[in-house]
């Protein structure tokens, strides 16, 4: 797997068959379910995937950079992917802890967060993005979430948080 950027690719032999696994060896990433102030509609991204090769709608992620915490990385990609910011922001919640994306094949832990704005009426800033990053953003309504995504951890977060 040379070459690659964000995937490393790694063997190790099972503890007690002995058999090689292969996996890939990942960074961690964290994902922002952010809510409008009623927490009737949620902002999603809409950008390119190469897993379905098409356009998907999900909640805010990225990838932790080196030496990041996780929490830092979540507000993070919420400022450069919607142009919220932490002053934007209550009712701040996180899982407590990181679940693996796919424990069969990858080392990526995903850390949960989520919030609500404040008010509706408060206008994001402009968004930041990453060299050869292309999303646009969108508020759903909550209840059309399953419909409009076929992204698990923006299903799994949207409806976790949701009654929180």
């Amino acid at each position: 797997m040379d070459g690659f950027r964000f995937l490393k690719g790694a063997k190790m032999t099972h503890p007690t068959t002995g058999i090689t696994l292969e996996y890939l060896d990942k960074s961690d990433a964290v994902c922002f379910v952010l809510f409008n102030e009623t927490k009737e509609k949620v902002i999603l991204v809409k950008q390119f995937r190469p897993g379905p090769k098409d356009y998907t709608l999900e909640v805010v992620a990225g990838l932790i950079d080196a030496g990041e915490n996780p929490e830092t990385a979540a507000f993070r990609e919420l400022r450069e992917e919607t142009g919220y910011t932490k002053d934007d922001i209550t009712d701040f919640k996180k899982l407590e802890k990181g679940l693996f994306v796919s424990p069969g094949y990858t080392t990526e832990n995903l850390y949960f967060y989520s919030a609500k704005l404040k008010s509706d009426s408060i206008k994001p800033k402009e968004l930041d993005l990453d060299e050869g990053e292309e999303l646009e953003v969108e508020w759903v309504p909550v209840k059309d979430i399953v419909e409009k995504s076929n992204d698990m951890k923006t299903l799994f977060g949207v409806n976790y948080f949701l009654g929180k």
